[in-house]
């Protein structure tokens, strides 16, 4: 299995992780932090997505707004809005802002899942560029934030439940 096929398989647990309704609130946190984490350790093993057998291929189906807003309505974690540094590479950082994990979990829906629709309509080569791009220009960041606040959450509240991997 390449890392094209690997990194389908993630986005389809992570898939199956957002439609899930009914969530244990005390493990929610530390499930989104599993999830989030290990899609994006899959996406650190896709290659560059450009390739010249895109050139002239239609664009991918976007996820509809009315499917993110129900997996938003699923989440169920104990906390939502962070702050963060979007560009933590000045020193000294840019000004703090907020963040909310209900939005980044909902872009990385959004991408991943675009990538996913066309990976399983069997455009491969399209997929490993929505996955790529949004990797390395939108949902990366977005995955980021959220893994770095669910982090901190679990460190001061519930950091014993994270031996239980889903």
């Amino acid at each position: 299995m390449d890392a094209i096929d690997q990194f389908a398989a993630e986005a389809v647990r992570f898939e199956q992780w957002a439609h899930t309704d009914e969530r244990n609130p005390g493990l929610a946190a530390r499930e989104a932090l599993v999830r989030i984490s290990s899609l994006y350790v899959a996406a650190l093993q896709l290659s560059q997505p450009f390739t010249e057998e895109l050139e002239g291929q239609p664009d991918v189906e976007r996820i509809p707004t009315d499917e993110n807003a129900k997996v938003k309505s699923y989440l169920g974690l104990p906390l939502d809005m962070y702050g963060e540094v979007f560009d933590p590479l000045p020193v000294p950082p840019e000004e703090p802002v907020i963040g909310s994990i209900a939005d980044d979990v909902i872009d990385i829906y959004r991408d991943v899942l675009t990538g996913l629709r066309a990976y399983q309509a069997g455009n491969k080569i399209g997929a490993h560029w929505e996955w790529g791009f949004g990797f390395r220009h939108h949902w990366g960041e977005h995955a980021t934030g959220a893994i770095r606040a669910i982090h901190a959450w679990l460190a001061s509240n519930e950091f014993e439940h994270l031996s239980k991997v889903p």
